[in-house]
């Protein structure tokens, strides 16, 4: 019956038979017609709220005075009297609105009928409906939603949540307004990492609008948001995206206060470019060309390059602003502006210094996106996990059971026709809710820095938390059980690791020298083992020798094979927590030298895809294998000749000393050996360190034998 309405009035009829089927009534009626429009279209609701008409007030009292069936029917049926609705809406759209139906049309039509469960429930709730009627009939502002580009997009003059704030982007929102306004290539394009606020930048824009602090020409416009996979949806035969895209903009043509946004605007390059078709750019060129439309566009530099420096027409056509990422001042005041809405949000309370935490330790570790999408997530998720962990108290309990009990019994009431006694339930029901919320205002939360810290340590996979860095004691256990000896060391490295997380500095770098066969790699595996959540990544210098060794770190150049594969640094790019051992750093090609020096140098490293790699959460480790010099000691002991700047480059540089024959005398006398003087004459431990013992105390056991 009602095929031939548009999208929206299509999702009205739709929408009211979901109420009815949750309400477990019999029929479709005027009632779940006013439901739906009521929850479906934000412009009527708004107008209707002005009479104390809402949504959730209609179905309190619809609930109350009509009450549910114990099982619903399966199929949808309409009253009659909503038949008659839909006819004389269907008659009224033709005398005045081009044959659409509009909600409004279906308002005049429930009003007009003057009977029904719709009108009698407002008269019950003492809604004026003459005046409603009346001002329904002299008002015109209500958005026509027959444009097929409303249908398609967004209308976010509807959409954007007034109390939202953008700060510190005056600059570029000027310079969107001035492109606009423009006669020629008066199409503005925001060109940004992901996450510095481009699509806010419009939002902001859209606000400006609204509240008229615009020039005159953009007074009464109105920004419509497309995405390219709206426009391609149910266009499966050939033509119809092409015939689609043209109706659009020929409205756009017509209607002169509309402007489009498109974010991610590189996808209009190639949308609808099957083979011999033309793509959604190839149509919106001769228009952007004409200046008959006006185009918004947001993509990401990377994007705008890679699929519009193929198109040199199209890049003609738009204005390039670049939108770059906040620094920290301004990621702050945008914080402190946004604040108040999370606060209210999540009901608690976020101190100053909670707020500059969040953008010192998202700068620190969150290397991979940008402000200040990163720092308003983090502080979200802040305030989401101060809820989490903050169980719910006896009282507030104690409320809920009692409101789970009066709904059953006002159901029930219901059920038997006791109206009154559901009236007196409902009535209990409301003071309940009413101390709920009470409570919930007098209960806010205040997020602590240690909040920030558990979040941070989710994020990461790091461990900031003193009480929690007992695994360190356990890594001593181990790597003394292992070794021999290395005592001092694992102390410390053990060190080195506490104050890095407790002080949260991110980034560990650890140089250890000495002669071969000390334990240096194998004491590197076993603190891996020993650091919760840690991955290992075990890099043999050994097999990068050649310059295009390179490759394997960081991905095959653009052309060559391979270059689609991972490499070795794939997991850091998802900020992954990670010991990195550099083992054998002397054998290495230059080439891999330097590409290790940039890394301790700089924080980060840049792969064959232009992707920046970083290394804010890792412990790098590096072993260099020496000839024995019988000194021991940490820093600037013991001087390696080549590559000596690495000292300069890490935190700690930790020399081994060498095997001495009384070291060696006290561990064979640890694993119960009875000739240690013949294993000790067989060892060469002076050029050999630890290389032979082992071999030599197995034979030496299966001698005893």
């Amino acid at each position: 019956m009602f095929n031939n309405f548009g999208v929206h009035i299509s999702n009205i009829f739709r929408t009211a038979e979901e109420e009815r089927l949750e309400l477990h009534h019999p029929y479709v009626g005027t009632e779940h017609l006013l439901l739906a429009i009521l929850k479906e279209d934000k412009d009527m609701a708004k107008f209707l709220n002005g009479y104390n008409l809402t949504y959730a007030a209609f179905k309190r009292e619809l609930n109350i005075v009509v009450g549910n069936a114990t099982k619903a029917s399966e199929i949808n049926l309409y009253t009659p009297l909503l038949k008659r609705v839909v006819n004389n809406a269907l008659d009224n759209a033709k005398e005045n609105n081009n044959g659409v139906v509009t909600t409004k049309h279906l308002i005049l039509g429930i009003l007009e009928e003057g009977e029904g469960i719709a009108i009698r429930l407002l008269v019950g709730m003492g809604i004026d409906i003459d005046d409603i009627y009346d001002n329904l009939n002299k008002n015109n502002k209500l958005v026509n939603k027959k444009l097929e580009i409303y249908e398609t997009g967004i209308l976010l003059n509807d959409t954007v949540n007034d109390n939202e704030v953008v700060v510190g982007r005056d600059k570029e929102i000027d310079l969107i307004i001035e492109t606009l306004l423009r006669k020629k290539k008066n199409n503005p394009i925001l060109i940004g990492d992901a996450g510095v606020g481009k699509t806010a930048i419009v939002e902001e824009l859209v606000r400006k609008i609204k509240r008229h602090e615009v020039p005159d020409n953009l007074y009464d416009a109105k920004i419509v948001a497309l995405e390219m996979g709206s426009l391609i949806s149910g266009t499966k035969y050939r033509g119809e995206f092409e015939e689609k895209l043209t109706k659009i903009i020929k409205e756009l043509e017509s209607e002169k206060n509309i402007i489009l946004f498109i974010d991610e605007i590189h996808s209009m390059v190639s949308a609808g470019g099957a083979e011999g078709a033309i793509t959604a750019g190839d149509i919106f060129k001769p228009a952007l060309a004409r200046g008959n439309i006006k185009c918004i566009g947001a993509t990401t530099r990377e994007e705008y390059q890679k699929f519009f420096s193929g198109d040199k027409a199209l890049m003609r056509r738009f204005e390039v602003i670049n939108i770059s990422e906040p620094n920290k001042e301004e990621t702050k005041d945008i914080l402190l502006k946004v604040k108040k809405e999370y606060e209210q949000h999540h009901n608690v309370l976020i101190p100053t210094s909670v707020i500059d935490k969040i953008i010192e330790y998202t700068d620190l570790f969150i290397k991979n996106k940008k402000n200040p999408d990163k720092a308003i997530d983090f502080l979200d998720s802040v305030c989401s996990k101060v809820k989490t962990q903050n169980n719910l108290s006896s009282e507030k309990k104690e409320l809920y059971q009692k409101l789970d009990i009066l709904k059953k019994d006002k159901e029930e009431a219901i059920k038997k026709n006791d109206y009154d006694k559901a009236l007196k339930i409902y009535s209990e029901e409301q003071l309940v809710n009413k101390k709920i919320k009470n409570y919930a205002k007098s209960k806010k939360l205040i997020v602590k820095e240690a909040d920030v810290i558990k979040v941070l340590e989710n994020k990461t996979n790091m461990i900031f938390t003193k009480d929690k860095l007992t695994f360190l004691d356990k890594i001593s256990t181990e790597v003394n059980k292992e070794l021999y000896g290395v005592n001092d060391y694992i102390k410390r490295i053990n060190y080195l690791i506490k104050d890095n997380l407790l002080n949260k500095k991110g980034f560990l770098k650890i140089y250890l020298e000495g002669s071969h066969s000390l334990g240096k790699s194998t004491m590197v595996k076993k603190i891996a083992e020993g650091i919760p959540n840690a991955n290992f990544i075990r890099i043999d210098l050994k097999e990068f020798k050649t310059s295009i060794d390179i490759n394997k770190l960081i991905g095959t150049t653009q052309g060559y094979v391979g270059y689609n594969d991972e490499h070795l640094f794939t997991k850091l790019k998802n900020n992954n927590f990670s010991v990195i051992l550099f083992d054998n750093y002397k054998e290495a090609h230059q080439n891999v030298k330097d590409l290790i020096k940039e890394i301790l140098k700089e924080g980060y490293i840049t792969d064959n895809k232009g992707d920046k790699i970083y290394f804010n959460n890792t412990f790098i480790f590096i072993t260099n294998d020496t000839v024995p010099t019988h000194n021991v000691g940490f820093n600037n002991q013991n001087k390696c000749e080549e590559d000596y700047e690495l000292d300069d480059l890490v935190d700690e540089k930790i020399i081994f000393k060498d095997l001495t024959k009384e070291v060696l005398e006290s561990y064979l006398k640890t694993k119960n050996v009875s000739d240690i003087e013949r294993i000790i004459a067989k060892s060469n431990y002076e050029k050999n360190n630890y290389q032979d013992i082992a071999k030599l105390i197995k034979e030496e056991e299966l001698m005893q034998i």
